[in-house]
């Protein structure tokens, strides 16, 4: 930890940086103490090798740090933010010699061929093919959502899927409510931002500073890095009434024109994540594909979480059909 005033650090912040303390789930509990005592904590360095960082907690100064990116510089932490892979989900690989940057490679006298040591790029599908991933699931057979049903999908795009569904196994009274509400687009679209908000699959994002600055009353120095905890900000009680329940209607256009806040899932401002609209088609078409189908999901066993303190997944999720 720098030596230098500020606020210091509390028992909680150790599970900051241990991975194996939220194999068992995001420790709520921690983050809520130390955001009402000190929401601006060091953060020791991690079993990922990430350096030591100033955690930063509470949701206004999380969105004060991500709006100036003139202040704070993004870093590249080693964690994938965005659907990003040479290959996307359901899109088709263009075939060689088919025109344009596809799928050719350098050739002579080709001046809009791939080069040789450039990873070809299919086109994103922003019309997922989500009822078809889920005949995956057999009826009356348990399988793991994960390694079964959306193997194949970005590994933050597929974490996003599995917390959607794990917030819907998680409250079956709003999974029904949706179900007969279905027809009602805005509620559909309220409960996507709510399923983002309530899960956020980057748990944090790392930024350094570039000038001397403060976050939260604690000064910080030239060449220091954050942890910006979007997870933490996401359930900042300050923000979103009850944050640790999944209430799908609290994005719809009403509650947000009255004073309602944005979920910071994705970042916010210049910086913003790439990756946004993508994972909110997917997110949407696969919560509509499961409200439409005649049977309901189910847990079919305790789901088993990913161990890391920067990526909110699984590792085994099993569910089946019932109905």
């Amino acid at each position: 930890m720098p030596r230098r005033g500020g606020a210091l650090p509390v028992s909680d912040a150790a599970v900051l940086g241990c991975a194996d303390a939220f194999a068992r789930g995001v420790p709520h509990d921690r983050l809520d103490r130390l955001r009402s005592r000190t929401p601006v904590v060091w953060q020791d360095a991690d079993a990922a090798e990430r350096p030591g960082a100033w955690a930063v907690l509470r949701y206004a100064d999380v969105q004060h740090a991500l709006t100036r990116p003139q202040l704070f510089v993004p870093e590249d932490d080693g964690v994938l933010h965005g659907p990003r892979t040479p290959e996307p989900y359901g899109a088709e690989r263009p075939a060689a010699g088919a025109g344009g940057r596809g799928g050719r490679r350098a050739g002579r006298g080709d001046p809009d061929a791939v080069p040789d040591d450039e990873p070809v790029r299919a086109p994103i599908d922003m019309d997922p093919p989500m009822a078809a991933m889920l005949d995956r699931i057999p009826p009356g057979e348990a399988v793991d959502f994960v390694r079964q049903v959306a193997h194949d999908l970005p590994e933050t795009l597929r974490n996003t899927l599995a917390g959607g569904l794990h917030a819907l196994l998680r409250h079956p009274d709003q999974y029904a409510r949706l179900r007969a509400d279905r027809a009602d687009e805005r509620l559909v679209d309220s409960a996507v931002e709510e399923m983002l908000r309530w899960w956020t699959p980057v748990l944090q994002v790392r930024r350094r500073v570039r000038r001397a600055t403060e976050v939260g009353g604690v000064p910080l120095l030239p060449g220091e890095r954050v942890a910006l905890w979007l997870v933490s900000a996401n359930h900042d009680e300050d923000v979103f009434r009850e944050p640790g329940r999944f209430v799908p209607e609290r994005f719809v256009p009403e509650r947000t024109a009255q004073g309602g806040r944005p979920h910071l899932c994705f970042g916010t401002g210049r910086r913003a994540c790439l990756g946004a609209r993508l994972a909110r088609v997917h997110l949407r078409a696969f919560l509509v594909a499961l409200l439409e189908r005649p049977a309901l999901a189910q847990p079919a066993g305790e789901p088993v979480m990913s161990r890391s303190s920067a990526r909110h997944g699984f590792e085994w999720l099993p569910i089946r059909w019932t109905g």
